[in-house]
């Protein structure tokens, strides 16, 4: 188990962007040869669009249509088109969701302070609508639509693949040498297509402004496809627009899921005032005070939960019960004693600013596994949309509880307490790193039993990685764990209903 951490700590520094202009150095990987077509997903249940997707687009043209423009793209491929070639064969679905981490990453930073001219701060912030802070419920809700979507979309795609059973370019005319590993599918629409409208459109309605860098990855991306004998540009096109009006629907349900309101301060001020508890309250201890994260995330449209309320867990101890009273001694005795252990797990699991997020960080251990496993893109896209999409109701069970009890952090209750990473600007329980890993860990020991264990060891690592960080009590992290493991557990359940078991 320390072992896989280890390599997927490496894969972790290694893929942190630092401009998404540039290409991200990392693990260097062959052609992704998928194990197997997967032809039954026509009959798998998709996620959101659940009818309709067969008459998104329309019928492919002859078999033979576009074999002269395949036969054209291959005789004059140049070396830049080559090296594309290389690169997407590695695998498509993982690509793309790859390039999503970078940008996540890049605008994984809080708004500024806006300061006047002498440098004195005006007391507000300065977001930028083109470009919102990532923040980890942020993250998670993105996460939820691409991976959804992308396997929406997919759906629709085998579906109308299966029905068209348009040939390959290469069954129709034997001369042509394929330069990358075929799906074993029909190739019209062509999957390679879809999955990238689909995330270029989803991810250009969260951020506007990295559209022309997302349709220049398209472009690469499906012309290399192409140019590797793989498809028609027909095949592209049919792709290309299946994707695009999934992805409409997607985001047709981001603009009515309800985070418009999520950051609604002047409701949060009246709730704060008028909350009597028996434990500290929560307050920003940043310099200037700085508005707390997303106080009504909690009711934003989830994705396999009914709501949040269903998975309350109650009110945190109070002040001067035993539980209080030794979750505090525990923040002491770190704060004093902490190990070079307990700093290295506290640093590991962070994901501060300027990285994936936490609910993303479990997105690496996924990808390896289904890298290894060699899954099709479509049973791939499965896997993501339900760990992404149990990490977003983890997201809204989380932020749910901690604005409903609004528990203080240990460092604002005792000045003992020290912290070897930064502190978030919201309040404690419960903790969302264990409520993210709780349910990331249930889903992927689903899809993968073998490390089933592992995950759930690597779930508790997290959750301990904040108390050593003293960033939480105890009873905030194994609260978080159960609720992400019942979170989890709904979004197996619907796993195992949905024709691919």
């Amino acid at each position: 188990m320390s072992m896989i951490r280890l390599v997927l700590a490496c894969v972790l520094v290694v893929g942190i962007c630092i401009s998404c202009d540039s290409p991200v150095e990392g693990p260097q990987y062959g052609d992704l040869v998928p194990s197997s077509t997967d032809s039954a997903a026509i009959a798998w249940n998709p996620l959101f669009v659940l009818s309709g997707g067969d008459s998104l687009i329309s019928a492919p043209p002859a078999a033979d249509e576009g074999i002269s423009a395949v036969k054209e793209a291959i005789a004059n491929r140049t070396e830049a088109q080559n090296k594309a070639i290389r690169t997407w064969n590695t695998g498509t679905y993982l690509r793309w969701n790859e390039l999503t981490r970078n940008i996540v990453a890049r605008y994984n930073v809080a708004p500024l302070a806006e300061r006047t001219p002498n440098g004195t701060f005006t007391g507000r912030f300065l977001p930028d609508p083109n470009k919102p802070f990532a923040s980890p419920p942020f993250t998670a809700r993105l996460y939820a639509l691409v991976n959804a979507g992308q396997y929406d979309a997919l759906i629709w795609a085998w579906r109308l693949k299966y029905q068209h059973r348009r040939p390959a370019p290469s069954t129709v005319d034997p001369t042509i040498v394929t330069a990358g590993p075929s799906s074993g599918t029909p190739s019209y629409p062509n999957e390679d297509a879809v999955v990238s409208r689909v995330t270029v459109e989803i991810v250009s309605f969260f951020y506007p402004g990295e559209r022309a860098y997302l349709e220049a990855q398209l472009q690469e991306c499906t012309s290399s496809r192409v140019a590797a004998g793989l498809a028609r540009p027909s095949d592209i096109a049919g792709g290309d627009s299946l994707g695009r009006r999934v992805a409409a629907l997607l985001i047709d349900r981001a603009k009515n899921d309800g985070f418009s309101k999520a950051d609604d301060q002047a409701r949060w001020k009246a709730v704060d005032a008028a909350m009597v508890t028996t434990w500290p309250k929560w307050r920003s201890t940043e310099t200037p005070t700085r508005p707390p994260m997303l106080p009504f995330f909690g009711e934003v449209k989830p994705w396999n939960i009914t709501d949040a309320a269903s998975f309350d867990p109650g009110p945190p101890p109070s002040e001067g019960t035993a539980v209080y009273d030794t979750d505090m001694d525990e923040m002491r005795s770190i704060s004093v004693g902490r190990t070079r252990e307990q700093i290295r797990i506290a640093n590991y699991w962070s994901d501060g600013e300027g990285t994936f997020t936490p609910p993303i960080h479990w997105h690496l251990f996924a990808a390896e596994r289904l890298r290894e496993a060699r899954f099709s893109m479509i049973r791939m896209a499965r896997v993501m949309a339900y760990t992404s999409t149990s990490l977003h109701d983890a997201a809204v069970v989380c932020w749910y509880t901690k604005y409903k009890y609004n528990t203080a952090r240990p460092i604002t209750i005792d000045n003992v307490v020290r912290m070897p990473i930064g502190l978030p600007n919201f309040p404690g329980y419960s903790s969302g790193h264990s409520t993210f890993s709780g349910a990331a860990a249930t889903v992927l020991g689903h899809f993968f039993p073998s490390y089933s264990q592992g995950y759930m060891m690597m779930a508790r690592e997290a959750g301990d990685s904040r108390v050593y960080g003293c960033i939480h009590v105890r009873i905030d992290c194994t609260v978080g764990l159960k609720q992400g493991q019942d979170i989890g557990a709904v979004a197996v359940a619907r796993a195992v209903q949905d024709g691919a078991e």
